[in-house]
Protein backbone atom coordinates (compact mmCIF):
# COMPACT_ATOMS: atom_id res chain seq x y z
CA UNK A 1 0.00 0.00 0.00
CA UNK A 2 0.91 3.26 -0.83
CA UNK A 3 0.68 6.28 1.75
CA UNK A 4 0.98 10.08 0.16
CA UNK A 5 2.17 12.70 2.86
CA UNK A 6 0.96 15.89 2.03
CA UNK A 7 3.58 18.84 3.17
CA UNK A 8 2.64 21.92 1.80
CA UNK A 9 4.13 24.62 3.85
CA UNK A 10 7.34 25.63 5.17
CA UNK A 11 10.16 23.07 6.89
CA UNK A 12 8.22 23.15 10.26
CA UNK A 13 5.21 21.79 7.96
CA UNK A 14 6.97 19.03 6.21
CA UNK A 15 10.27 17.64 8.96
CA UNK A 16 7.02 16.05 11.09
CA UNK A 17 5.55 13.98 8.23
CA UNK A 18 9.73 12.59 6.96
CA UNK A 19 9.66 11.46 10.65
CA UNK A 20 6.07 10.09 10.42
CA UNK A 21 6.80 8.79 6.89
CA UNK A 22 10.13 6.76 8.45
CA UNK A 23 8.06 4.53 10.50
CA UNK A 24 5.22 3.89 8.28
CA UNK A 25 8.22 2.42 6.15
CA UNK A 26 9.57 0.79 9.12
CA UNK A 27 5.83 -1.04 9.12
CA UNK A 28 5.88 -2.03 4.99
CA UNK A 29 4.17 0.98 3.44
CA UNK A 30 5.62 2.91 0.63
CA UNK A 31 5.47 6.15 1.26
CA UNK A 32 5.78 9.57 -0.31
CA UNK A 33 5.95 12.70 0.61
CA UNK A 34 5.15 15.72 -1.47
CA UNK A 35 6.66 19.35 -0.91
CA UNK A 36 7.26 22.40 -2.25
CA UNK A 37 10.30 21.70 -4.82
CA UNK A 38 12.83 23.69 -2.86
CA UNK A 39 12.29 21.81 0.58
CA UNK A 40 13.82 18.66 -0.68
CA UNK A 41 16.63 18.74 1.03
CA UNK A 42 14.32 18.35 4.39
CA UNK A 43 13.60 14.86 3.18
CA UNK A 44 16.77 13.48 1.36
CA UNK A 45 18.35 11.05 2.93
CA UNK A 46 15.59 9.68 4.95
CA UNK A 47 14.46 7.25 2.86
CA UNK A 48 11.17 8.50 2.24
CA UNK A 49 10.21 9.15 -1.56
CA UNK A 50 10.62 12.46 -2.44
CA UNK A 51 7.12 14.33 -4.62
CA UNK A 52 8.16 18.00 -5.37
CA UNK A 53 4.84 20.22 -6.11
CA UNK A 54 5.87 22.32 -8.86
CA UNK A 55 6.95 25.59 -7.44
CA UNK A 56 9.02 26.77 -4.67
CA UNK A 57 8.15 28.25 -1.15
CA UNK A 58 10.83 29.59 0.89
CA UNK A 59 12.23 31.94 -2.38
CA UNK A 60 9.16 33.87 -2.79
CA UNK A 61 8.77 34.43 0.87
CA UNK A 62 12.12 36.31 0.90
CA UNK A 63 10.83 38.62 -0.89
CA UNK A 64 7.16 40.52 -2.86
CA UNK A 65 4.16 39.28 -1.30
CA UNK A 66 4.81 36.73 0.65
CA UNK A 67 7.59 38.26 2.51
CA UNK A 68 4.84 41.25 3.21
CA UNK A 69 2.17 38.68 4.80
CA UNK A 70 4.78 36.96 7.16
CA UNK A 71 7.16 39.86 8.48
CA UNK A 72 5.23 40.56 11.26
CA UNK A 73 4.95 43.97 10.72
CA UNK A 74 1.33 44.11 9.88
CA UNK A 75 -0.45 45.74 12.67
CA UNK A 76 -4.07 43.87 12.20
CA UNK A 77 -4.78 40.11 11.78
CA UNK A 78 -7.17 41.26 9.05
CA UNK A 79 -4.54 42.24 7.05
CA UNK A 80 -2.42 39.26 7.10
CA UNK A 81 -5.08 37.02 6.89
CA UNK A 82 -5.70 38.71 3.56
CA UNK A 83 -2.16 38.37 2.01
CA UNK A 84 -2.37 35.24 3.10
CA UNK A 85 -5.07 34.29 1.24
CA UNK A 86 -3.43 35.98 -2.05
CA UNK A 87 -0.44 33.96 -1.30
CA UNK A 88 -2.84 30.82 -1.58
CA UNK A 89 -4.93 31.68 -4.33
CA UNK A 90 -0.91 32.67 -6.25
CA UNK A 91 -0.57 28.65 -6.12
CA UNK A 92 -3.93 27.17 -6.25
CA UNK A 93 -3.62 26.08 -9.84
CA UNK A 94 -0.30 24.06 -9.16
CA UNK A 95 -1.07 23.07 -6.56
CA UNK A 96 -4.15 21.46 -7.47
CA UNK A 97 -2.83 19.42 -10.73
CA UNK A 98 0.02 18.60 -8.75
CA UNK A 99 -2.24 17.14 -5.58
CA UNK A 100 -4.85 15.46 -8.18
CA UNK A 101 -1.68 13.72 -10.16
CA UNK A 102 -0.74 12.30 -6.42
CA UNK A 103 -3.78 11.17 -5.08
CA UNK A 104 -4.72 9.40 -8.09
CA UNK A 105 -1.31 7.14 -7.59
CA UNK A 106 -2.49 7.01 -3.94
CA UNK A 107 -4.00 3.87 -2.16
CA UNK A 108 -4.19 6.42 0.89
CA UNK A 109 -3.50 9.90 1.92
CA UNK A 110 -2.22 11.90 4.98
CA UNK A 111 -3.06 15.84 4.15
CA UNK A 112 -2.10 18.94 6.44
CA UNK A 113 -4.27 22.27 7.18
CA UNK A 114 -3.19 23.67 3.89
CA UNK A 115 -4.52 20.72 1.15
CA UNK A 116 -7.14 19.01 3.74
CA UNK A 117 -9.90 21.03 1.89
CA UNK A 118 -8.45 19.98 -1.43
CA UNK A 119 -7.88 16.50 -0.66
CA UNK A 120 -11.43 16.26 0.78
CA UNK A 121 -12.50 18.04 -2.95
CA UNK A 122 -10.98 15.30 -4.87
CA UNK A 123 -11.97 12.04 -2.81
CA UNK A 124 -15.92 12.97 -2.94
CA UNK A 125 -17.76 11.11 -5.33
CA UNK A 126 -18.66 13.71 -8.15
CA UNK A 127 -21.19 10.88 -9.83
CA UNK A 128 -19.30 10.02 -12.57
CA UNK A 129 -17.90 7.20 -11.23
CA UNK A 130 -14.14 6.37 -10.99
CA UNK A 131 -11.48 5.24 -8.92
CA UNK A 132 -12.97 4.27 -4.84
CA UNK A 133 -11.98 7.12 -2.67
CA UNK A 134 -8.80 6.30 -1.01
CA UNK A 135 -8.53 6.80 2.90
CA UNK A 136 -7.77 9.77 4.04
CA UNK A 137 -5.80 11.08 7.42
CA UNK A 138 -5.67 14.27 8.17
CA UNK A 139 -2.14 15.81 10.49
CA UNK A 140 -2.05 19.10 12.39
CA UNK A 141 1.21 20.11 14.35
CA UNK A 142 -1.12 22.25 16.38
CA UNK A 143 -4.05 22.70 18.19
CA UNK A 144 -6.66 24.23 15.82
CA UNK A 145 -9.87 22.35 16.50
CA UNK A 146 -12.33 24.47 18.16
CA UNK A 147 -12.74 24.73 21.73
CA UNK A 148 -14.02 26.25 25.22
CA UNK A 149 -10.51 25.58 26.66
CA UNK A 150 -8.24 28.18 26.26
CA UNK A 151 -5.00 25.99 27.22
CA UNK A 152 -6.21 23.74 24.16
CA UNK A 153 -6.57 25.89 21.68
CA UNK A 154 -4.18 28.19 19.44
CA UNK A 155 -6.65 30.89 18.74
CA UNK A 156 -8.51 31.93 21.97
CA UNK A 157 -9.62 34.96 23.22
CA UNK A 158 -9.46 34.40 27.08
CA UNK A 159 -6.53 32.09 26.89
CA UNK A 160 -6.28 30.86 30.75
CA UNK A 161 -9.89 30.35 31.08
CA UNK A 162 -12.90 27.89 29.91
CA UNK A 163 -15.55 29.65 28.06
CA UNK A 164 -17.84 29.56 25.58
CA UNK A 165 -15.94 32.68 24.29
CA UNK A 166 -13.32 30.77 23.02
CA UNK A 167 -15.41 28.01 21.37
CA UNK A 168 -16.70 30.58 19.33
CA UNK A 169 -13.76 33.06 18.60
CA UNK A 170 -11.88 29.56 17.63
CA UNK A 171 -14.74 28.45 15.54
CA UNK A 172 -14.83 32.04 14.13
CA UNK A 173 -11.23 31.21 12.99
CA UNK A 174 -11.73 28.25 11.62
CA UNK A 175 -14.14 29.81 8.63
CA UNK A 176 -11.58 32.08 8.14
CA UNK A 177 -8.63 29.20 7.65
CA UNK A 178 -11.51 27.76 5.38
CA UNK A 179 -11.28 31.27 3.14
CA UNK A 180 -7.50 31.17 3.31
CA UNK A 181 -6.62 27.34 2.40
CA UNK A 182 -10.07 26.69 -0.12
CA UNK A 183 -9.11 28.25 -3.78
CA UNK A 184 -7.20 25.09 -4.54
CA UNK A 185 -10.19 22.69 -3.58
CA UNK A 186 -12.33 25.07 -5.06
CA UNK A 187 -10.88 24.98 -8.35
CA UNK A 188 -11.28 21.17 -8.31
CA UNK A 189 -14.95 21.27 -7.64
CA UNK A 190 -15.82 23.29 -10.19
CA UNK A 191 -13.77 21.34 -12.35
CA UNK A 192 -15.56 18.04 -11.51
CA UNK A 193 -19.05 19.70 -11.59
CA UNK A 194 -19.44 20.24 -7.33
CA UNK A 195 -20.95 22.71 -5.37
CA UNK A 196 -18.52 25.11 -3.36
CA UNK A 197 -19.04 23.66 0.07
CA UNK A 198 -20.11 25.75 3.19
CA UNK A 199 -18.25 25.92 6.06
CA UNK A 200 -20.22 23.28 7.78
CA UNK A 201 -19.79 21.14 5.04
CA UNK A 202 -15.91 21.24 5.90
CA UNK A 203 -16.11 20.91 9.58
CA UNK A 204 -18.63 18.20 9.47
CA UNK A 205 -15.81 16.59 7.04
CA UNK A 206 -12.76 17.24 9.24
CA UNK A 207 -14.71 15.99 12.44
CA UNK A 208 -15.65 12.64 10.25
CA UNK A 209 -12.00 12.41 9.49
CA UNK A 210 -9.24 10.46 11.70
CA UNK A 211 -6.79 13.16 12.73
CA UNK A 212 -3.03 13.14 14.18
CA UNK A 213 -1.72 15.92 16.43
CA UNK A 214 1.70 15.74 16.39
CA UNK A 215 1.56 18.19 19.87
CA UNK A 216 3.38 16.55 23.45
CA UNK A 217 0.11 16.37 25.59
CA UNK A 218 2.64 17.73 28.34
CA UNK A 219 2.65 20.94 25.93
CA UNK A 220 -0.67 21.42 24.58
CA UNK A 221 -3.46 19.69 27.35
CA UNK A 222 -5.98 17.23 25.75
CA UNK A 223 -8.89 18.84 26.07
CA UNK A 224 -12.49 17.12 26.80
CA UNK A 225 -14.48 18.74 24.24
CA UNK A 226 -12.21 17.63 20.91
CA UNK A 227 -13.61 15.52 18.92
CA UNK A 228 -13.85 11.87 19.01
CA UNK A 229 -11.70 11.53 15.72
CA UNK A 230 -8.82 13.53 17.00
CA UNK A 231 -6.32 11.67 18.58
CA UNK A 232 -2.84 12.82 20.00
CA UNK A 233 0.44 11.64 20.02
CA UNK A 234 3.24 13.41 21.37
CA UNK A 235 6.30 15.28 18.36
CA UNK A 236 7.01 13.65 15.63
CA UNK A 237 10.92 13.06 15.08
CA UNK A 238 12.70 11.63 13.01
CA UNK A 239 14.57 7.99 13.36
CA UNK A 240 18.02 9.56 12.87
CA UNK A 241 17.44 12.90 14.72
CA UNK A 242 21.22 13.86 16.47
CA UNK A 243 23.26 12.30 13.57
CA UNK A 244 23.35 15.27 11.66
CA UNK A 245 26.66 17.20 12.35
CA UNK A 246 27.02 21.21 12.44
CA UNK A 247 29.39 23.15 10.37
CA UNK A 248 33.22 23.16 11.70
CA UNK A 249 32.77 26.88 12.22
CA UNK A 250 29.74 26.04 14.86
CA UNK A 251 31.33 23.38 16.16
CA UNK A 252 34.36 25.11 17.03
CA UNK A 253 32.60 28.18 18.40
CA UNK A 254 30.48 25.89 20.86
CA UNK A 255 34.05 24.33 22.37
CA UNK A 256 35.02 27.57 22.33
CA UNK A 257 33.60 29.28 25.45
CA UNK A 258 30.62 28.99 27.46
CA UNK A 259 27.16 27.77 25.87
CA UNK A 260 25.98 30.47 23.68
CA UNK A 261 22.19 32.25 23.27
CA UNK A 262 20.54 30.86 19.50
CA UNK A 263 18.77 33.28 17.84
CA UNK A 264 16.61 32.76 15.16
CA UNK A 265 12.87 33.36 13.02
CA UNK A 266 13.23 30.50 10.86
CA UNK A 267 10.72 31.37 8.19
CA UNK A 268 9.39 34.42 8.89
CA UNK A 269 10.99 37.51 6.87
CA UNK A 270 11.51 40.63 9.04
CA UNK A 271 11.36 44.23 7.41
CA UNK A 272 15.15 45.40 8.89
CA UNK A 273 17.69 42.68 9.48
CA UNK A 274 20.70 44.93 9.95
CA UNK A 275 18.60 47.13 12.34
CA UNK A 276 17.27 44.05 14.35
CA UNK A 277 20.84 41.83 14.52
CA UNK A 278 22.29 45.03 15.15
CA UNK A 279 19.94 45.26 18.72
CA UNK A 280 20.37 41.51 19.17
CA UNK A 281 24.26 42.12 18.98
CA UNK A 282 24.03 44.88 21.55
CA UNK A 283 21.71 43.10 24.30
CA UNK A 284 23.70 39.74 24.27
CA UNK A 285 27.24 41.98 24.97
CA UNK A 286 25.06 44.05 27.83
CA UNK A 287 23.81 40.52 29.47
CA UNK A 288 28.21 39.24 28.83
CA UNK A 289 26.84 36.18 26.92
CA UNK A 290 27.54 34.87 23.46
CA UNK A 291 25.77 34.65 21.19
CA UNK A 292 24.64 32.63 17.37
CA UNK A 293 22.66 34.12 15.31
CA UNK A 294 20.54 32.30 12.34
CA UNK A 295 20.05 33.91 9.07
CA UNK A 296 17.09 32.89 8.48
CA UNK A 297 14.21 34.37 5.74
CA UNK A 298 14.95 37.25 8.18
CA UNK A 299 18.00 37.60 6.66
CA UNK A 300 19.55 38.09 10.42
CA UNK A 301 23.58 38.54 10.69
CA UNK A 302 26.54 38.75 13.12
CA UNK A 303 29.72 40.56 12.47
CA UNK A 304 32.06 38.11 13.45
CA UNK A 305 33.76 38.26 17.08
CA UNK A 306 34.98 36.08 19.93
CA UNK A 307 31.55 36.36 21.39
CA UNK A 308 28.81 36.16 18.22
CA UNK A 309 28.93 33.89 15.04
CA UNK A 310 26.38 34.55 12.24
CA UNK A 311 25.17 31.08 10.95
CA UNK A 312 23.29 29.83 8.11
CA UNK A 313 21.04 26.37 8.53
CA UNK A 314 22.12 23.92 11.30
CA UNK A 315 20.07 21.08 12.81
CA UNK A 316 17.73 22.51 15.76
CA UNK A 317 18.03 19.09 17.68
CA UNK A 318 21.91 19.03 17.53
CA UNK A 319 22.51 22.96 18.01
CA UNK A 320 19.81 23.61 20.99
CA UNK A 321 20.70 21.16 23.32
CA UNK A 322 24.27 23.14 23.30
CA UNK A 323 22.74 26.24 23.63
CA UNK A 324 21.56 28.47 26.87
CA UNK A 325 18.67 29.81 25.49
CA UNK A 326 16.53 29.58 22.25
CA UNK A 327 15.31 32.63 20.98
CA UNK A 328 12.95 32.11 18.29
CA UNK A 329 9.53 32.69 16.31
CA UNK A 330 7.38 30.42 17.96
CA UNK A 331 6.83 27.90 15.05
CA UNK A 332 5.27 24.84 16.14
CA UNK A 333 8.57 22.85 14.87
CA UNK A 334 11.10 24.89 16.28
CA UNK A 335 9.23 25.03 20.03
CA UNK A 336 9.01 21.10 19.99
CA UNK A 337 12.64 21.29 18.89
CA UNK A 338 13.95 23.60 21.94
CA UNK A 339 11.31 21.92 24.39
CA UNK A 340 13.12 18.31 23.54
CA UNK A 341 16.29 20.31 24.03
CA UNK A 342 15.33 21.13 27.61
CA UNK A 343 16.59 24.32 27.48
CA UNK A 344 14.97 27.96 28.32
CA UNK A 345 13.22 30.04 25.79
CA UNK A 346 12.48 33.58 24.07
CA UNK A 347 9.26 33.48 21.89
CA UNK A 348 8.83 36.54 19.41
CA UNK A 349 5.76 35.33 17.33
CA UNK A 350 5.12 36.70 14.05
CA UNK A 351 1.73 35.59 13.22
CA UNK A 352 -1.09 32.31 12.92
CA UNK A 353 -0.35 30.10 15.82
CA UNK A 354 3.42 31.32 17.49
CA UNK A 355 1.79 33.47 20.05
CA UNK A 356 0.01 30.12 21.35
CA UNK A 357 3.01 28.68 21.50
CA UNK A 358 4.98 31.54 23.13
CA UNK A 359 2.26 31.51 25.79
CA UNK A 360 2.23 27.84 26.39
CA UNK A 361 6.09 28.25 26.96
CA UNK A 362 5.75 31.08 29.80
CA UNK A 363 3.12 29.19 31.35
CA UNK A 364 5.20 26.10 31.42
CA UNK A 365 7.78 28.49 33.53
CA UNK A 366 10.23 27.99 30.33
CA UNK A 367 10.09 31.80 29.18
CA UNK A 368 9.08 34.78 30.16
CA UNK A 369 5.43 35.94 28.24
CA UNK A 370 6.27 36.34 24.35
CA UNK A 371 6.97 39.57 22.56
CA UNK A 372 5.09 40.20 19.84
CA UNK A 373 7.63 40.73 16.83
CA UNK A 374 5.88 44.09 16.06
CA UNK A 375 6.42 44.93 19.62
CA UNK A 376 10.23 43.97 20.35
CA UNK A 377 12.73 46.22 21.49
CA UNK A 378 16.11 45.81 22.92
CA UNK A 379 15.20 46.70 25.96
CA UNK A 380 12.27 43.77 26.06
CA UNK A 381 14.73 41.50 24.93
CA UNK A 382 17.10 42.10 27.42
CA UNK A 383 14.08 41.40 30.37
CA UNK A 384 12.83 38.26 28.61
CA UNK A 385 16.45 37.05 28.31
CA UNK A 386 17.40 37.81 32.01
CA UNK A 387 13.86 35.62 32.74
CA UNK A 388 15.82 32.62 30.55
CA UNK A 389 18.86 33.01 31.94
CA UNK A 390 17.42 31.82 35.49
CA UNK A 391 17.62 29.31 37.73
CA UNK A 392 14.05 28.90 37.67
CA UNK A 393 13.53 28.87 34.04
CA UNK A 394 16.86 26.02 33.42
CA UNK A 395 15.07 24.11 36.16
CA UNK A 396 11.06 23.88 34.27
CA UNK A 397 13.27 23.62 30.96
CA UNK A 398 15.53 20.66 31.67
CA UNK A 399 12.14 18.80 33.80
CA UNK A 400 9.82 19.46 30.66
CA UNK A 401 12.32 18.10 28.45
CA UNK A 402 13.21 15.23 30.06
CA UNK A 403 9.54 14.15 29.85
CA UNK A 404 8.49 15.07 25.96
CA UNK A 405 11.88 13.06 24.81
CA UNK A 406 10.64 9.94 26.85
CA UNK A 407 7.41 9.85 24.23
CA UNK A 408 7.22 8.52 20.80
CA UNK A 409 5.39 10.29 19.11
CA UNK A 410 5.91 9.46 15.65
CA UNK A 411 5.94 5.61 16.56
CA UNK A 412 2.48 6.33 18.15
CA UNK A 413 0.78 8.21 15.09
CA UNK A 414 2.40 5.29 12.84
CA UNK A 415 0.31 2.91 14.86
CA UNK A 416 -2.56 4.48 14.55
CA UNK A 417 -2.20 5.23 11.10
CA UNK A 418 -2.01 1.35 10.44
CA UNK A 419 -4.77 0.68 12.50
CA UNK A 420 -7.08 2.50 10.13
CA UNK A 421 -6.09 1.53 7.06
CA UNK A 422 -6.06 -2.60 8.46
CA UNK A 423 -9.48 -1.74 9.90
CA UNK A 424 -13.02 -3.60 8.58
CA UNK A 425 -13.22 -3.75 4.69
CA UNK A 426 -9.54 -2.36 4.30
CA UNK A 427 -6.63 -4.60 3.41
CA UNK A 428 -2.65 -4.09 3.54
CA UNK A 429 -1.46 -4.57 -0.09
Amino acid sequence: MRILLLGMGSRGDVQPLVALGQRLRRMGYAVSLAAPADLGHVVAGSGVDFEPLSFDLEGPLRQGLGRDALRGSARTQVREARLMRQVMADTASALAADVERLVAGADAVVSGALTFDLVDALLTPDGRGGRQAAPHLYAVFAPVWPSAHGDSVALALRPRATSWVNDAWSTLAGRVALDLFRPAGDLVRARRGLPRQRFRHYTAAAEGTPTLLAASPHVVPPAADWPPALRQTGYWVRDDVGADSLAPALEAFLDDGPEPVFVGFGSMPTPDPGAVSRELAGVLGRLGVRGVVSEGLAGLGAEPSPDLLGIGSAPHEVLFPRCAVVVHHGGAGTTAAAVRAGVPQVVVPHAADQPYWGRRMADLGVAAPPIARKDLTAARLERALEVALSAGARAAAYALGERVRAEDGAGDAARLVDEYLQGPGRQNT
